[in-house]
């Protein structure tokens, strides 16, 4: 789990949390409300106008098209009712009138907060799945008790590579496959996913050279005082997707690692040899 520490460390690149799970106080009472929307101006605003005037706390919310109906929209919302003057089924009565709703569906999620709306997740128009670092962390040490050290280091670099390669293929195809663009779009990807954020790089695509770095690496994370370089997966995402972008296979290299008590992860992508 990530300390209060860490957060505050973290906090300059502004964090956000995935609409999976909320924390609630003792004395809180929180449902989760989803509402299908048509695509009208304003219409966000009627259903905010009916809480707030029935002093209900919005804990968090999201709007994102409805997948499964074209031209409308979901508005999804963990609320706090504990204060509020109307009670849950009022609410719901009062929503439906209203003439931007199509429906609305209400309930409490128990005995913890996940979000009970919705499945499965999208990235774009992909599935994909939220874990914990710590779930990740528990995965990744148990194969590295499973092989040797260079060993788990050389199936995580071969495993980055051919990731990397992929991505850079798939988003070669939404815009512009020249270089800037595309370093450019995976700095976009890799901070949007929650990667890490790349902090400075420089691209000299004559010499099939690169360097990157990269604050809050989540390799780097997992592997936090490890006194050692530790992102073998990510490095080897760097190597595939450089070795697409420069049309000619490439190798990629730790300098730095926050595993190893620097302030960023530093990779330098080189002309393989």
């Amino acid at each position: 789990m990530i300390t209060r520490n860490e957060m505050i460390r973290l906090s300059y690149f502004h964090p956000k949390r995935a609409f999976t799970l909320i924390e609630s106080k003792p004395n809180e009472e929180v449902y989760e409300i989803r509402v299908l929307l048509k695509n009208v101006q304003g219409a966000v605003a009627k259903v905010a106008q009916v809480l707030a005037n029935a002093h209900v706390d919005i804990r968090t919310s999201v709007l994102f098209d409805a997948v499964e109906h074209e031209g409308k929209g979901y508005w999804t919302a963990f609320i706090e009712v504990s204060k509020a003057s109307k009670g849950v089924k009022q609410l719901e009565k009062e929503l439906k009138r209203l003439d931007v709703i199509s429906e609305v569906k209400i309930e409490k999620p128990a005995p913890v907060l996940y979000d009970a709306m919705h499945f499965p997740i999208l990235h774009g128009n992909s599935r994909a799945i939220v874990m914990p670092i710590e779930l990740f962390s528990s995965l990744w040490e148990e194969i590295e008790n499973i092989l040797t050290p260079s060993g788990f280091e050389a199936v995580f670099y071969n495993a980055g590579k051919k990731s990397g390669k992929y991505i850079a293929e798939v988003l070669s195809k939404k815009v512009s496959a020249e270089i800037e663009t595309l370093a450019t779009m995976l700095a976009q990807a890799t901070k949007a996913i929650g990667w890490g954020v790349i902090v400075s790089r420089k691209i000299n695509p004559k010499r099939c050279f690169a360097k990157v770095e990269m604050k809050g690496c989540f390799e780097a994370v997992l592997k936090k005082n490890a006194n050692r370089k530790a992102c073998h997966w990510t490095r080897g995402f760097f190597a595939g997707y450089m070795s697409q972008l420069f049309d000619k296979p490439v190798e990629a290299i730790e300098t730095k690692c926050i595993a190893a008590g620097d302030k960023v992860c530093r990779f330098e992508i080189k002309k393989k040899i």
